[in-house]
């Protein structure tokens, strides 16, 4: 039997904004890169228990794999399953290195008082009350981060390009939330901030 996507949201995310909705088991967040080359902040969290949270530990750890692909599940922090990758355009995705915060940024760049990912997700996320330290590590959608053979991590210019895009299946219903990233003091964006679009999709059979 043929699947049609039938679209229950769409939105376009500006640049250095932020997302959230609750998506129900079974459906799909699909994180679009406009432009190419900009990153989201991805976290989620149990829609019916908001104690329950991504954890990156758990989904390395159990995917053994740091790079995110196809098939790569997104764990809880009690080990259950949250969302999964069912399709990637790009294929270069980061686990690693957290979301910028003002803190991050005044320690590594010295500048105060940015524009962040850690205050976006929080705002996101405010409407459930989330408060900013109750705010999970995230994954790191389209970034590119390499690894060295020698263990050296660095940031470098994504590989996405326009059009690119990520599907996540929810396997629980959960609050998925996303910052349009706006870093502009290391390559993470290219250093040209972008918008983004977020489309929660189901599949219905006819």
């Amino acid at each position: 039997m043929t699947k049609q996507m039938k679209v229950l949201r769409e939105e376009t995310i500006a640049s250095a904004g932020h997302f959230a909705a609750e998506i129900r088991k079974g459906q799909v967040l699909r994180i679009i890169d406009v432009e190419g080359q900009q990153v989201a902040d991805l976290v989620t969290i149990n829609a019916g228990n908001l104690a329950e949270k991504l954890s990156v530990m758990n989904t390395i750890n159990l995917n053994k794999q740091v790079f995110p692909r196809v098939g790569y599940v997104l764990y809880s922090d009690e080990a259950r399953g949250m969302m999964t990758i069912i399709a990637d355009a790009c294929g270069v995705h980061d686990m690693l290195a957290g979301a910028c915060s003002s803190f991050t940024n005044e320690k590594r760049y010295g500048v105060k008082d940015t524009k962040n990912c850690r205050d976006n997700l929080a705002a996101a996320l405010k409407p459930w009350g989330i408060a900013w330290k109750d705010v999970p590590f995230n994954m790191n959608v389209l970034m590119n981060c390499p690894i060295g053979s020698d263990g050296s991590w660095s940031i470098q210019a994504p590989r996405s390009k326009a059009g690119d895009y990520i599907d996540f299946r929810a396997e629980m219903d959960v609050i998925a939330a996303f910052s349009n990233c706006p870093q502009i003091h290391n390559a993470c964006n290219a250093f040209r901030l972008k918008p983004l679009k977020a489309v929660v999709y189901e599949y219905s059979p006819y």
